[in-house]
């Protein structure tokens, strides 16, 4: 079910990246919630769970939005084992370590998709403009972490557990 609301959440975060700031005095920013998402979901979901759900959010903006099939598909599916990879290696995983996983994360993102698009020869950027764009993109991503985090964190979540293994609804009945 926590997986459900996942890709809701994820969908609902590519429409407004894709919608309401494209809007004049909004197109100033361009948060990607979707990366954003998908580090926090990476946080509370597993790896297999992530990498689908990146898989299918990736397609439908690549499908809707995209210059070719697969670029975001790939790049968000990368992106998104990899942070789940990261949060497997740690025991506490608070606000720091998801800011600094968002914050490579997206420079990852950026620089893999200026990778792809350079193979294909698609792309006219310089490294120098993807590096500025890349530095942009980290500072607010990572704002957008700390707006979101809260929320996230009790929504996508399981319930916690308390002495071995057992539910709050567990300890509550006994």
């Amino acid at each position: 079910m926590k997986s459900v609301l996942a890709f809701f959440a994820l969908w609902i975060g590519l429409i407004f990246q894709s919608t309401l700031f494209q809007i004049p005095p909004l197109n100033a920013i361009h948060p990607d919630f979707v990366l954003v998402g998908l580090v926090l979901v990476a946080l509370t979901r597993s790896t297999r769970s992530v990498l689908v759900l990146a898989l299918l959010v990736g397609l439908i903006q690549d499908i809707v939005f995209g210059s070719f099939i697969g670029l975001n598909a790939f790049s968000y599916a990368v992106i998104g084992y990899f942070a789940a990879a990261i949060f497997a290696q740690f025991l506490h995983k608070n606000l720091a370590i998801t800011f600094v996983v968002t914050v490579v994360c997206t420079f990852l993102h950026e620089w893999l998709t200026f990778g792809l698009t350079r193979m294909f020869g698609v792309t006219a950027y310089s490294g120098r403009a993807v590096l500025a764009t890349s530095l942009e993109q980290m500072f607010i991503n990572g704002i957008l972490l700390l707006l979101l985090y809260p929320l996230a964190v009790r929504w996508l979540k399981d319930r916690s557990t308390g002495k071995y293994g057992e539910t709050d609804s567990e300890v509550t009945a006994k």
